[in-house]
């Protein structure tokens, strides 16, 4: 699953296809046109590939698909199961604005820049200079301001015409058609809006007070001008279907000149876009727009009709947009969410808790989570049964004590089987990781084709390092195995140990559920405890904080950079990949000069 993300009119469409007629010549190419199609889309690529013909699944605009009725993660385990290709792009300021969704973090994301690097705008020259173009001459021109794709889609261009365009003599009606155009979009009216919803609300849009003073063209020529291609290539207006949308390009450059706001969009356009919003999809639309406008009122008001119809996506999204600027109303939005029977939910509180700092019972939701199926939460709270053979005893029975005889400083430590199954665990993911690295050096790994463990397991920023790093990475398996062999605790001292720790509990507690011979054989002379197997209480106890999480996290995507708002507010340190074996304090570093196993 491939993601490009960048500015409109950056070259991400261009970019996909380029590569995929590069690298994919012998697919066969699926275009669901809708979210409605998606389904079909799905089960066609499915059937084509089963038979022998490897498909692409492409995903233009991935916002659009990604809604209550969009793809899901049973979704993705059958295409991937098929070896299907899933291609997509994503405007920046969408991807940057995405509430929490599991699919984003699936993929494998590149960023198309705007402005083109130097040895980019190089091969244009040369180009130029053996094949002379009028267009691509002026795109280097401006290529400091200008993307290169940027100018030849007439973007800059078609921004300074809207910009000048509401004087006497110009084009005032033209340009007013094409501002009422950009609210609705940016209100979450993305689909194409009739001319005539357009003419009703253009007025508002002229300058001045008295809106004839300034002699507005008639309504034919201004539309005749809005829709008319500038350089054969776009226009302000694009004709689509029965309607009109607005060339995003427009969208993103006005949201540079002025940034989202609750003051952005006129009130009238808020009020149509709840009255014309009538579809699941369109409502989500419209309260994901004001959400991102500070108007969580609006928000609100769009979702009312499906909170009032008891549907349980609805109630997820309203303690997902509520979760900045109300806790209590997210809870409350969330908990009815679980009532329902919503298991996403229950994850989700946690997290909620997780961000303001109440531990236990975020570990308490996660918990829940992993014992409803949650597939993220059984990764770390890992309940499906362990063979009887196994099985902690029973703890021992205690006299009833008051709350105020509890010991608070009663010590809580891994027991002796669990830390021979962890030490187990370190071991073998540190020897399957050194063969792996002789084999992939410093090649960039997925979770597909270029699968390889444990690298594939570390959060995708991570994943095309070099293999010094990745080196580096395995000694932190050695290290804390070491630990245990010399009688002491596996706690980590920077980031790359608290990675491996997490890795090596989950590896830990599938084994002791999925290969009981081998798990016997570790602790076969080891006495057994009631707390054997608590992976929970074994990571609370060995770990000061559970941040190196956070980068798991779609809607903490960018989180590792100091300048990131959720790391600046909650004083994240070493999140970034050249920091992760920097130690958290010198007193407890490790030996620099100990060298490496292999």
């Amino acid at each position: 699953m491939v993601l490009l993300t960048g500015a409109s009119t950056a070259g991400k469409t261009r970019c996909a296809y380029e590569a995929m007629t590069a690298v994919l010549p012998d697919h066969l190419l699926v275009v669901p046109p809708h979210v409605t199609d998606l389904p079909d889309a799905i089960t066609e690529a499915v059937r084509a590939a089963r038979s022998g013909t490897p498909c692409v699944l492409w995903l233009n605009d991935m916002e659009k698909y990604l809604g209550p009725d969009g793809l899901t993660l049973a979704d993705i385990r059958a295409l991937r199961a098929a070896h299907t290709v899933v291609l997509g792009t994503m405007r920046s300021r969408i991807r940057d604005g995405l509430p929490s969704h599991e699919l984003v973090r699936l993929a494998e994301e590149f960023d198309i820049k705007r402005l083109w690097s130097q040895e980019e705008v190089g091969r244009v020259r040369e180009h130029v200079r053996s094949r002379p173009d009028a267009r691509l001459r002026l795109a280097l021109e401006q290529a400091e301001d200008f993307g290169i794709a940027e100018t030849l889609a007439t973007g800059p261009q078609l921004w300074r015409e809207l910009l000048h365009a509401s004087v006497v003599d110009g084009h005032p009606r033209g340009a007013a058609l094409v501002w009422a155009a950009i609210d609705l979009a940016l209100a979450g009216l993305t689909e194409p809006q009739p001319a005539d919803l357009l003419r009703t609300l253009h007025e508002r849009y002229l300058p001045g007070r008295n809106k004839q003073l300034i002699g507005p063209e008639p309504f034919d020529a201004a539309l005749s001008w809005a829709t008319s291609p500038r350089d054969a290539v776009t226009r302000l207006l694009i004709p689509e279907g029965d309607g009109l949308k607005p060339f995003d390009y427009l969208l993103d450059a006005h949201l540079r000149d002025r940034g989202p706001s609750a003051d952005l969009i006129p009130e009238e356009i808020w009020e149509v876009a709840l009255a014309r919003g009538v579809e699941k999809h369109h409502r989500f639309s419209v309260a994901l727009a004001a959400h991102a406008n500070d108007r969580i009122d609006v928000a609100r008001r769009a979702l009312q009709p499906l909170a009032d119809a008891e549907d349980v996506d609805t109630f997820r999204t309203l303690g997902l947009l509520y979760e900045r600027n109300d806790t209590e109303e997210a809870v409350h939005w969330l908990q009815r969410a679980i009532d329902a029977g919503d298991v996403l939910s229950l994850r989700l509180m946690g997290n909620l808790c997780f961000r303001t700092q109440d531990m236990p019972t975020a570990g308490t939701w996660y918990r829940r989570a992993a014992e409803a199926g949650d597939e993220v939460s059984q990764s770390y709270y890992n309940r499906r049964p362990v063979p009887d053979e196994l099985a902690p005893p029973a703890a021992p029975e205690t006299e009833e004590t008051d709350e105020d005889d509890w010991d608070e400083d009663r010590e809580w430590a891994p027991t002796p089987r669990t830390l021979r199954v962890l030490e187990a665990a370190l071991d073998i993911a540190a020897d399957m990781a050194y063969d792996v690295l002789e084999e992939i050096g410093d090649r960039p790994v997925d979770l597909r084709d270029n699968y390889a463990y444990i690298f594939s397991h570390l959060p995708v920023h991570t994943w095309r390092q070099d293999a010094p790093w990745r080196r580096h990475m395995v000694r932190c398996f050695d290290d804390l195995a070491h630990d245990i062999r010399a009688g002491k605790w596996p706690t980590p001292t920077c980031t790359g140990e608290e990675m491996a720790l997490h890795v090596a509990v989950d590896h830990a507690s599938s084994m002791v559920v999925d290969d009981l011979e081998l798990v016997t054989s570790f602790v076969e002379d080891v006495p057994s405890h009631h707390d054997d197997w608590d992976w929970g209480l074994c990571l609370d106890t060995l770990l000061e904080d559970t941040d190196v999480l956070f980068l798991y996290e779609p809607w903490a995507q960018g989180i590792e950079d100091s300048d990131h708002h959720l790391n600046a507010l909650m004083g994240f340190a070493n999140l970034e990949v050249e920091d992760w074996f920097v130690p958290f304090y010198e007193d407890r570093a490790r030996d620099p000069d100990r060298g490496f196993r292999r």
